[in-house]
C-alpha cells in the first residue's frame, strides 16, 4: 500500500474510535435547583407577627386590650376561659399614623381603623391603659388626644370600656407595681403560651392590658365568693365587713380545715 494511502487510513480510524468514545461517555448532570430551593423553602419559618384565631365558644370572653397614643396605638384581642384560666391571642398589632398630617387626620385614621377592628372581631369589653403623667406634660397631652379617639370608637359600638394604671397591669401581671417592660412581656408571651415575645412593644402592652382585665374579674370573682361564705358563716349583712378581711378570713379557715 502506498504510504500516503496507509496515513490516510490510519487518520480515519483515530477519529472512528474518538467519535465513539464520545458517545459512551456519559454526560454529567446539571443540578437540580428547583429542587434545591423548595427543600430550602420549606425549611424557612417566618417568625410570628400575627395569630389570629376563629371561635364559636360561647364561654369565652373576647376581650379588647387598647395602649393608646397618637403615634401609635396597639391593640391586642385575646379570648379567655374564666372556667379553665387560660387566654389565646385573637389578634395584635399596631395604628400608626404619620408624624407630619394634620391632627384631625391623625385621630380620623385612630378613629375609623379601631371601629373596623371591633366591628371585624366584635370583642365583649375593651380594656384601656391610663396616661402616665411624668414630667413632661406637652407629651401626656399629646397622648390624651389619641386616647380619647380610642375611648370613642369603642364606646360607640355599645363596647364596655374598662381603665387600668400602668402600675395596676404590671402588679395583675408580675406581682410588682415597679416591673420592668422585659419582665412584663415575658409574662405575657408565657401566660398566652406565644412561640416568641409580641412586637413592637405597643402590641404586647395591649396584651398586657387585657390580661390584666381577666385577671381582675377572677379577683373579684374570689372576693365576692370568700365575701357571701362570711357574710354565710357570721350572719352578718354584705357591707358589715371589708371584702378583703374576707377573703383573707376565707383563706385562713380553709387553711385549718386542711390541717
Amino acid at each position: 500500500m502506498h504510504p500516503t494511502l496507509r496515513w490516510l487510513a490510519g487518520a480515519s480510524t483515530k477519529r472512528a474510535l474518538a467519535a465513539g468514545s464520545q458517545e459512551t461517555k456519559p454526560e454529567p448532570k446539571a443540578p437540580d435547583k428547583g429542587r434545591r430551593k423548595q427543600s430550602t423553602a420549606r425549611r424557612v419559618r417566618t417568625p410570628l407577627a400575627r395569630t389570629s384565631h376563629a371561635t364559636n365558644d360561647s364561654r369565652c370572653l373576647r376581650v379588647l386590650g387598647i395602649d393608646p397614643g397618637l403615634a401609635h396605638v396597639g391593640y391586642g384581642v385575646i379570648d379567655w376561659r374564666p372556667d379553665r384560666s387560660r387566654g389565646r391571642v385573637v389578634e395584635y398589632g399596631v395604628i400608626q399614623t404619620r408624624v407630619g398630617e394634620p391632627l384631625p387626620a391623625r385621630l380620623e385614621k385612630i378613629h375609623d381603623q379601631l371601629t373596623a377592628l371591633v366591628e371585624r372581631l366584635k370583642p365583649s369589653v375593651a380594656a384601656i391603659e391610663q396616661i402616665y403623667f411624668a414630667r413632661n406634660v406637652k407629651t401626656a397631652m399629646v397622648v390624651a388626644h389619641g386616647r380619647a379617639a380610642c375611648v370613642l370608637a369603642t364606646s360607640r359600638r355599645r363596647l364596655e370600656v374598662v381603665e387600668y394604671t400602668p402600675l395596676q397591669i404590671k402588679q395583675a401581671l408580675t406581682g410588682h407595681g415597679r416591673a420592668a417592660k422585659q419582665q412584663v412581656q415575658m409574662m405575657v408571651r408565657s401566660l398566652l403560651k406565644l412561640d416568641q415575645t409580641p412586637r413592637p412593644d405597643h402590641a404586647a402592652d395591649a396584651l398586657a392590658t387585657a390580661l390584666c382585665h381577666v385577671h381582675s374579674l377572677a379577683l373579684n370573682k374570689k372576693i365576692e365568693q370568700a365575701r357571701g361564705d362570711a357574710d354565710t358563716d357570721n350572719g352578718r349583712p354584705e357591707d358589715a365587713e371589708d371584702p378583703r378581711k374576707a377573703l383573707l378570713a376565707s383563706c385562713r379557715r380553709k387553711g385549718r380545715r386542711r390541717r
